[in-house]
């Protein structure tokens, strides 16, 4: 490759215009003609950046170049390359320019800097380096390397890998699978307690109404003895009575109607007699019926039948239902409120193990006030115990049995109310019949009419006391109903006989073991009651996790952003096809996969910073030997691997060896004690200091090892300029020739390289060659400082 360099400078910074097309090309010239400068111009073209920290050199260089043009030809895979460079648009700091550099073109054709790299890179060697510098200096680099790295990539890549695999985790997590089986398994074991608890509390309410009958029954015995023969007399009388009554009115009624049978001449008054009395008759029938009902109803509700009793116990009732409904809510809702109470309590207990009793959970806003784990926990249980004293569960059934009793009550009183108000219409109805009659006997003859009148005023005083009679009736049937429910004390005695045969206890135990099962029936209602609301919350929690297993499960077999997952770990693509349980051990498996990926990445990452930070402790040691080593860790041990692999690099080199270890082998580095050692062809273990080479051996040796390195370099450019600096003061004739040898050699497996080796000034202008070719040094060094030839001994 050719390169042309159009540098406009002020304040003394020089630069060298040309570099000629030689693959081997030596370059010698005065000091301070911009030869270095030159290269270190081309290494910022090409992407690199010489002056990193050294910020002071990076300004002089920057304020001293006021512009330049380079120009690069015959190059491989390009014909021209071309550099515009405005140093105003440079940063401050020594940093990579990028497309800072100026405007680049390829073939004419605007271009990038990130086009130039895969053509041609620039490589700078320094031959002044000793092994100890070269490597603190290869320390240094790959440390920076490190910390560029981390800075700009490295920590905002682990930070978005993290929060990746963080918001995956806590995806699955937040479905918590690994409770899906223990959260079944309570659901099934609550729901079997529930359902054998409901059993049990059927089999004893089934038992206790069997006791409360026979209690009843009992009762009702001990009311029969004594008073129901009594009560069954003066019942009978009273129907004897009333049948007594009933002929007498009948006897009446007859008398009424021969009366008027008799002949007269007035038959139409006769006939309208005959009318008003049948229908006097009827309405007399239907109203003895009515009072008779009412009678009933208000014997079953004992209340007068009067309006003003029954409004007021209408009032009454309605007053007291109202306030059965009010405790309804209350009572019905006491197993959720203790059930809750008690899953509260139960976590605060377990937050209170962990050390948090004393931690203010809920704060009121006010300094130093709030409750504590401990304080709410104790809350808490006093409530729930409050709540089983007030309210027992039993008590919601009984509630319910007395507000449909009172609901009953109210409706009999809302019959009676209209018996009272049909039996007052019925009345008046009445009324009217006895008064058509009355004004059909006026059209009688004289004597027949007054004859009837005494009639009619009887049967009046008749019905006033068949309807007392009946009314007195009516109450003591309604009583001896009441008393022993209608049945005889032979019929009672049997039946109690039965009831407690078939309980399998002895009438003299009824009371105290009908009592002792309300209280165990009371005791089972409300585990039942607790134990159904908590079969109910468990099975809306398993259901609930069930739907949050099976949305995460959509989410991972289907999302197509997370297909790499999918790839990493091919358990979740038969995940729609097992069963929520088998769904949820591999959910909780692909949680703690992504658990181990972000430790292996926190692992990684600090891995690499405590490399960051062993290669600093490294270069330390390698300036200061004697200095304190402190503990070691693997980082340290790693980063001293890895500069014994380096310096092994550095003699690979058969040319390498034998310049410096006599054709040696297995040359290795001790990186505790800086010891190389190498097996001489007598079979025998040699060892010396990195540090007592000589400065020609060190040169020497690492020029090898540089342009080895670069030849390893898999994505080098195609273009490749090397630059071998300073070397004369280094290197004498004899490594110098074999310098020439290797370079020539490997100049056929890198025919695009381009080696410039740089030397100081040899020749005197004044000295003349026999060759003639001083002449042309000479002429080149008047001219431009230096002079540019093929590079060969």
């Amino acid at each position: 490759m050719h390169i042309r360099i159009e540098a406009e400078s002020r304040r003394g910074l020089r630069i060298i215009g040309e570099i000629p097309n030689f693959p081997l090309c030596r370059i010698e010239g005065y000091n301070g003609i911009g030869k270095t400068n030159a290269i270190k111009l081309l290494r910022l073209c090409t992407g690199d950046q010489p002056f990193i920290g050294n910020d002071h050199s990076w300004r002089t260089f920057r304020n001293q170049l006021k512009s330049a043009r380079v120009a690069v030809t015959g190059l491989h895979g390009a014909q021209e390359i071309t550099w515009t460079i405005d140093p105003s648009l440079w940063p401050e700091t020594a940093e990579p320019l990028g497309d800072l550099i100026g405007g680049i073109r390829i073939n004419g054709q605007p271009a990038r800097l990130r086009d130039v790299s895969p053509l041609l890179s620039v490589h700078h060697v320094m031959a002044a380096d000793t092994p100890v510098s070269v490597l603190t200096e290869r320390i240094n680099t790959a440390q920076k390397h490190i910390q560029g790295w981390d800075s700009e990539v490295g920590r905002r890549r682990q930070e978005e890998i993290e929060l990746l695999l963080g918001e995956l985790q806590n995806k699955i997590t937040d479905c918590t699978p690994s409770q899906l089986s223990r959260d079944l398994s309570i659901t099934a074991e609550a729901e079997k307690l529930a359902k054998s608890l409901a059993d049990q509390l059927k089999t004893a309410r089934e038992r206790i109404k069997l006791l409360d009958r026979a209690v009843e029954v009992s009762a009702q015995l001990t009311q029969v003895r004594g008073r129901g023969s009594e009560m069954d007399q003066k019942v009978q009388e009273l129907a004897r009575r009333l049948e007594d009554l009933d002929e007498q009115r009948r006897e009446l009624d007859n008398q009424i109607k021969n009366a008027s049978a008799q002949k007269h001449n007035n038959e139409k008054a006769e006939k309208e007699f005959e009318n008003a009395q049948r229908h006097l008759v009827r309405q007399d029938k239907a109203f003895r019926t009515m009072r008779s009902h009412l009678q009933h109803l208000a014997a079953a509700v004992g209340v007068d039948p009067s309006e003003d009793a029954l409004t007021a116990a209408k009032r009454e009732t309605s007053q007291h239902l109202n306030n059965l409904l009010e405790q309804q809510p209350r009572i019905n809702a006491t197993p959720i409120l203790v059930n809750l109470l008690n899953s509260l309590t139960h976590s605060l207990e377990s937050a209170e193990e962990e050390g948090l009793g004393n931690t203010v959970l809920i704060d009121s806003g006010e300094k130093g006030s709030g409750w504590t784990v401990a304080a709410l926990k104790e809350a808490f249980q006093h409530q729930a115990e409050t709540l089983n004293e007030m309210s027992p569960s039993a008590d919601a059934e009984q509630l319910a049995e007395k507000i449909e009793a009172t609901r009953g009550r109210l409706g009999t009183i809302a019959q009676t109310e209209t018996a009272l108000r049909d039996l007052e219409a019925g009345q008046t109805a009445l009324a009217k019949a006895e008064g058509r009659l009355l004004k059909a006997t006026k059209s009688l003859p004289e004597q027949t009419a007054r004859n009837l009148e005494d009639l009619m005023l009887n049967r009046t005083a008749l019905d006033q006391e068949t309807r007392t009679v009946q009314g007195d009736h009516a109450r003591l049937s309604h009583t001896r109903e009441l008393l022993g429910g209608g049945k005889t004390e032979d019929a009672l005695a049997a039946e109690l006989v039965q009831l407690c045969r078939k309980a399998n206890v002895e009438v003299a135990r009824l009371r105290g073991l009908r009592e002792k099962e309300q209280a165990e029936l009371e005791e089972l209602t409300r585990r039942e009651a607790q134990v159904s609301q908590q079969a109910a919350l468990a099975r809306r929690t398993s259901q609930g996790r069930l739907s949050r297993v099976a949305s995460t499960v959509d989410f991972l077999s289907q999302d197509s952003e997370i297909s790499w997952l999918r790839q990493a770990i091919p358990q979740i693509e038969i995940l729609p096809e097992l069963s929520p349980a088998d769904q949820a051990e591999v959910l909780t498996d692909v949680a703690a996969v992504i658990d181990r990926a972000r430790d292996s990445l926190a692992s990684t990452y600090s891995s690499l910073r405590g490399m960051e930070t062993a290669l600093g402790r490294l270069g330390s040691r390698i300036r200061q030997p004697n200095g304190p080593t402190g503990t070691e860790t693997d980082s340290d041990r790693a980063a001293k691997l890895w500069l014994a692999d380096e310096v092994r690099q550095w003699f690979e080199s058969e040319v390498v060896r034998a310049a410096l270890f006599n054709g040696g082998r297995d040359v290795k580095l001790d990186p505790d004690s800086l010891q190389l050692s190498w097996t001489a062809d007598d079979g025998q273990t040699n060892e010396r200091p990195l540090a007592a080479f000589s400065s020609g051996q060190q040169a020497f040796a690492y020029t090898q090892a540089q342009v080895a390195r670069l030849d390893r370099d898999e994505n080098a450019a195609s273009n490749r300029l090397i630059a071998l600096d300073e070397f004369g003061s280094f290197i004498d004739a004899k490594n110098m020739s074999a310098l020439a040898s290797y370079l020539q050699a490997r100049q056929v497996q890198a025919p695009n390289d381009q080696v410039l080796v740089i030397l100081p000034l040899e020749v005197s202008p004044a000295i003349a060659s026999s060759t003639g070719s001083t002449n042309e040094r000479v002429n080149a060094l008047r001219q431009r400082g230096y002079f540019a030839e093929a590079f060969q001994l």
